[in-house]
Parts: structure tokens; C-alpha cells; sequence
């Protein structure tokens, strides 16, 4: 009698770890092996870095092939050679066994993308925030997406009716950003922009806030969500709403909502994360926001998303700023995990 492994049984006798979970595309992570990161589609490679060596002696190259052969759906094994550091926030990386062709499909939340993974930014764990955010939308509001990557936020949110502006700084996340943008027929919502973020935020952002919260905005029913989906450096770029706009200010229901993302690594993040964003606008937000944990990215890491409604003393010019009359909107809110001390606001 043969004994026949199943793939899931064969990688924790050959790595001797506990656990495994299976992921969208049904590919395999061990738990234990905290560097080892499927990349869901076509090409789900897998990112040996040095502490494979903590459960397995064997050569690089021959565990990759191991792993392609027991997993199916695993085309492509690579190596993390550096972090996610740089301007564009991809990585480089060394193909250590199958194709070497990185362009992948994936599928998310009933949407396609397509991209080479190796000149992007994805992260398969982000799918429940991309989810979150669009079920914020109704038909007829307005995103501006600061930091698009390959649509994961704008998409979704065309395909409510709504109007996007998607911008990202990398030449090849424009790139497939319109491709993508074709790919779900979203094409004629979404206008794409290849700014860097404070460009954007300045210049188209600017020119469509000045329309949108102008002469008719006595009219306008829809909202304005601004999303800044960079953790590592989007709370710098809040600056560039200080004294963004020109003339009088519009009801304060009407004012821009954002979220803004980071990583923190204090004891307490929430706290940590609206502090830095109160530091770059020069106000309090206590009245007007709420920290939503999204994930926990290392030991004593998490990232972070604050949301809040820009206030007008920040947002126009030669506004008086005046915390103790600083009113707004009311807000719903709803408890978060109990591991996590603040609540999540959904703004109605």
C-alpha cells in the first residue's frame, strides 16, 4: 500500500512545522514561517528569506521546486531580496525555481486584477480593508484615491456608481491601473492620474474640491472620501490640506472625509496615530475622528487607518481656527474587537 501525502502534510513533515492555513487561492503558508508570503494568481510565488533555514536543510533552489510540485497552483518560487523601502514600494527579487514571467491575475472580492508583481504593490491581507471602505460608499459620491496602486479601492468604488480619481506615483501601477480600470469596465469613472501624492492633492484634488464644494454645494448629497493608503508616510502628506482651498467655507457635513493610514509601533496606536495627524493639520481631532486597526503587521507593529472629517479651519484659507466652537456632524459608532481600545466610526 502506497501512502499517499497531501501537500499540506508533506510541507510540515519536510519544514517539521505545526500549522498551516489555507489562503484565497488555496496555496499554502505555514503559520511558524512568518517570511514565507504566498502571492495569490497565476504566479503565487513564495518568498524564501533566511529563516527558512530554521526548518529545513535543504538548498534554496531544491525546496522552491519541492514547493511547486506539491502545490498546483504555484507557478513561480522567489527570494525577497530587500524590504518594500523605496519610492514605488515594490522589492526586488531573484526567481529561484519555474517561470520568471511575474505578470499575475487576481481575484478579490469579485473584481480582477492584473499586474507584474514584481514592479507593483500588493498585499493579498488588505483585502477586508479594501472591502470596508468601499461599503462606505453610496451611488453618486466621490473618491479620490491617493495612492491607487492597481485600483483595490477605486475599482470597487466605480463599480457603485460613484466618481473616482485614482493617482499613483509608479509609472507601471498607472500603468496596470488602467488596464485594470478596462479590465472591469470602470474605464469611464475612474479619471487616472501618475502624480506624486502631494502633486495630486494640490492640483487635481484641489481643482475638483473648489467645484464640488463651491456655489452648488447648498445642492450636492453625495460625499467626498479622500483615501491615503500609504502607512509608511501618509500622515506627512496631511499638510497639503492647510489652507488647501480659496473663499468661504461649506457646511461642515459637506467637508471632505479621510482615511489615512499608518503603521505605529507605540503602546497605544490609536492614540499615537491621531496625535501625528493633529501635529501635521495643527488642531485636535478628538471631535471629528475615529482609528480603525486594520491589521497587525509584526510584533509590536500594527497599522492603522484614522478617520476623520477635515475641518474648515484647516482646509480653507484665513479660516479662524476655533476648537471650542468646532462643531460636527454627528457620528454613528460601533465597537470595534475588544483587543483593540478605540471604536470604529462609519460616518453616515
Amino acid at each position: 500500500m502506497r501512502l499517499l501525502w497531501r501537500p499540506s502534510g508533506f510541507l510540515r513533515r519536510l519544514l517539521q512545522v505545526e500549522s498551516y492555513r489555507i489562503t484565497e487561492s488555496e496555496s499554502l503558508i505555514p503559520l511558524a514561517w512568518t517570511s514565507l508570503i504566498q502571492k495569490p494568481g497565476r504566479i503565487p510565488g513564495i518568498f524564501l528569506l533566511d529563516q527558512r533555514k530554521r526548518f529545513s536543510t535543504m538548498p534554496e533552489i531544491e525546496l522552491s521546486q519541492v514547493m511547486i510540485d506539491k502545490n498546483p497552483g504555484i507557478t513561480s518560487a522567489v527570494n525577497k531580496i530587500n524590504n518594500i523601502d523605496n519610492t514605488y514600494r515594490n522589492f526586488q527579487m531573484e526567481v529561484l525555481s519555474g517561470e520568471e514571467n511575474m505578470i499575475t491575475k487576481v481575484r478579490e472580492n469579485s473584481y480582477t486584477y492584473e499586474f507584474d508583481f514584481s514592479k507593483v504593490y500588493w498585499n493579498p491581507r488588505l483585502s477586508t480593508e479594501h472591502s470596508r471602505i468601499t461599503e462606505l460608499f453610496k451611488p453618486g459620491d466621490v473618491l479620490f484615491d491617493v495612492f491607487a496602486g492597481v485600483g483595490p479601492f477605486a475599482i470597487p468604488v466605480a463599480k457603485k456608481n460613484c466618481t473616482v480619481f485614482a493617482n499613483d506615483l509608479n509609472p507601471e501601477s498607472h500603468k496596470w491601473l488602467l488596464h485594470n480600470c478596462k479590465l472591469n469596465k470602470v474605464d469611464q469613472k475612474v479619471k487616472v492620474f501618475n502624480l506624486d501624492g502631494k502633486d495630486f492633492l494640490q492640483g487635481p484634488v484641489r481643482e475638483e474640491l473648489m467645484q464640488q464644494l463651491g456655489r452648488l454645494s447648498k445642492e450636492r448629497t453625495h460625499s467626498v472620501h479622500i483615501v491615503m493608503n500609504l502607512p509608511a508616510k501618509a500622515i506627512e502628506f496631511l499638510s497639503a490640506f492647510k489652507s488647501l482651498l480659496d473663499g468661504q467655507s461649506c457646511g461642515s457635513e459637506l467637508l471632505p472625509i479621510i482615511h489615512c493610514y499608518s503603521f505605529s509601533k507605540d503602546a497605544n496606536p490609536a492614540k499615537d496615530v491621531q496625535q501625528r495627524a493633529e501635529a501635521v493639520l495643527g488642531t485636535s481631532l478628538d471631535a471629528c475622528s475615529s482609528v480603525h486597526l486594520v491589521r497587525n503587521v509584526a510584533p509590536n507593529k500594527e497599522m492603522l487607518c484614522i478617520t476623520f472629517r477635515i475641518p474648515a479651519a484647516v482646509l480653507y484659507k484665513n479660516q479662524t481656527l476655533n476648537l471650542e466652537k468646532h462643531e460636527e456632524p454627528p457620528l454613528k459608532r460601533q465597537r470595534t474587537d475588544k483587543s483593540f481600545s478605540k471604536e470604529k466610526t462609519e460616518i453616515a
